[in-house]
């Protein structure tokens, strides 16, 4: 079992979770991920779990912080969320659907920065862009 797969029981156990195999088998689909991923696409990659189970889990993940959900267009797509991975945002080309994910500290720094000028308790947030990537602009 992999330091990720024991800090999610952790989390699960905390809030009186159970720990049971699907969710284990979708948390590591997640962990394996290199993007996020439509709902469906985690189904595909999960088929020794049915859709229904792995829809109700997702839907837990998100509660409990496990997992975030970004749209790129009306598609939800879904990823583990901090401490499962390193806090970033996304970059999603409009044409080809590409995701480039953003780890800037600069960002982070302006963020705090508008933060602290209106004295306000960031919680949590989340940054995406969306445009065209170099290779769909040169065509």
């Amino acid at each position: 079992m992999s330091k990720d797969t024991k800090e999610f029981s952790e989390v699960l156990r905390a809030h009186n979770v159970s720990v049971t195999a699907p969710r284990v088998e979708i948390f590591e689909t997640l962990s394996r991920a290199e993007k996020p991923l439509k709902n469906g696409e985690i189904v595909r990659r999960t088929p020794s779990v049915d859709r229904v189970s792995v829809y109700r889990n997702l839907e837990l993940f998100s509660k409990l912080g496990i997992t975030e959900t970004t749209l790129q267009g009306w598609t939800p797509l879904t990823e583990l969320a901090e401490p499962f991975r390193v806090h970033h945002h996304h970059m999603t080309c409009e044409r080809c659907g590409k995701v480039i994910e953003i780890e800037d500290g600069i960002l982070e720094e302006v963020l705090n920065a508008i933060v602290a000028k209106h004295n306000f308790e960031l919680n949590k947030h989340l940054v995406e862009l969306t445009g065209l990537c170099e290779v769909c602009r040169a065509k």
